[in-house]
């Protein structure tokens, strides 16, 4: 059994406070509205925290997030990264994005101008690779190709040298390349595939007979178009097959002199006058002999078929004798072509070989013989 001071009587007996209190965090953000915690706290006398049980539930405050420091931030510099260098050598520049920007909340940033920022502006270009290019392989434009259908080549120029900006480009020893892979300085080109040709051309004919018999008369010969067959023979086509060939300026008729006609003469009759004596005929003067062109007979021809040609001898003469009192214009020719048909195809027999097409008798008329489908 055991009694009580006065003093711890009244202790005992004295009535506390108990209170809820609320701790708030630290703010998220200086501006732009961050966010802070807070818990609620039950403090007895204001002074001490004690348990929660001693304060009442149901005033309890709320806790949770809440929005704090909601100001917009102050304007400031908002800089991007740096962009691919404009050269690997020799000196290049890079950029980046810079802009004046004011946050006016977590989740959003204004653009502003370049005035409203007060710090000076970041740079916005820089050099870079400033170090030195090595030397290396310039190639030059490809000349034209060689042919205009088929194949051909073309070529173009390909040298060393230095590229460092600024500095005048200038050849350098191979050498100094040599370590890279030289760029071809030829190739094949083909434009387009050429038309096939055929071999046609014009074929001067020989000289017609001669307009007349004896004394002087003409000659003509004709113009044709032909084509050279496989066997090297001719072949006459219409004039039209040859309108891209230039046609020769040749002479188509020439004058020819034979042998001079023989002429009938008959004895003069002579009237006697009674009124006058009569008087003999008197014989007439006979004009000099003149020169003429003599002409022997042509020659074989060279060939059967498919133009030769022959010749003959051309002597002027005057009673026999050479004599050089012939015009040269009229002087006959003394070769000409002969034998300018064309020239059959042997037909083969074959047991053996059958034609399989009824038009194969075209193939060697058109000089596809070397096909590989029609040599078979």
């Amino acid at each position: 059994e055991y009694t009580l001071r006065k003093a711890d009587e009244k202790r005992s007996h004295i009535k506390h406070n108990y209170t809820w209190a609320i701790i708030r965090s630290q703010c998220s953000a200086t501006c732009a509205e961050g966010q802070m915690s807070t818990k609620s706290a039950c403090y007895k006398d204001l002074r001490a925290q004690v348990n929660t049980s001693y304060c009442n539930p149901r005033s309890r405050p709320a806790t949770g997030l809440m929005p704090c420091n909601t100001q917009p931030c102050p304007a400031s510099w908002s800089v991007g990264e740096w962009g691919v260098c404009s050269r690997s050598c020799g000196g290049g520049e890079q950029m980046r994005q810079v802009q004046c920007v004011q946050r006016t909340s977590q989740t959003n940033v204004d653009v502003l101008a370049d005035s409203h920022c007060a710090q000076p502006t970041p740079a916005r270009r820089q050099a870079c690779s400033t170090h030195s290019c090595p030397p290396v392989w310039t190639t030059g434009p490809w000349s034209q190709c060689s042919r205009k259908c088929g194949n051909g080549s073309r070529k173009r120029t390909v040298l060393c040298t230095s590229t460092n900006p600024g500095a005048q480009t200038h050849s350098l020893p191979d050498s100094l390349c040599a370590g890279l892979s030289k760029p071809t300085n030829q190739e094949s080109c083909f434009i387009k595939r050429c038309q096939k040709q055929r071999k046609v051309q014009w074929f001067v004919s020989t000289w017609q007979e001669c307009s007349v018999t004896c004394g002087r008369g003409y000659q003509a010969r004709f113009i044709k178009c032909a084509e050279k067959d496989t066997a090297g023979k001719y072949r006459e086509l219409a004039a039209k097959k040859c309108h891209h060939v230039p046609k020769p300026t040749v002479e188509l008729q020439r004058p020819c002199i034979l042998a001079e006609c023989q002429v009938r003469t008959t004895p003069p009759v002579h009237r006697w006058s009674t009124h006058h004596h009569a008087h003999p005929p008197q014989p007439l003067p006979q004009p000099p002999p003149r020169a003429e062109w003599h002409s022997s007979p042509w020659s074989q021809c060279t060939v059967t078929c498919g133009g030769g040609v022959q010749a003959r001898t051309v002597q002027c003469l005057v009673q026999g004798k050479p004599s050089p009192g012939c015009s040269l214009h009229l002087k006959p020719s003394m070769s000409q072509a002969c034998n300018t048909n064309f020239c059959p195809q042997p037909e083969k027999k074959d047991l053996v070989c059958r034609d399989y097409f009824n038009w194969c008798y075209l193939v060697p008329q058109h000089g596809v013989c070397n096909h590989k489908f029609y040599g078979k």
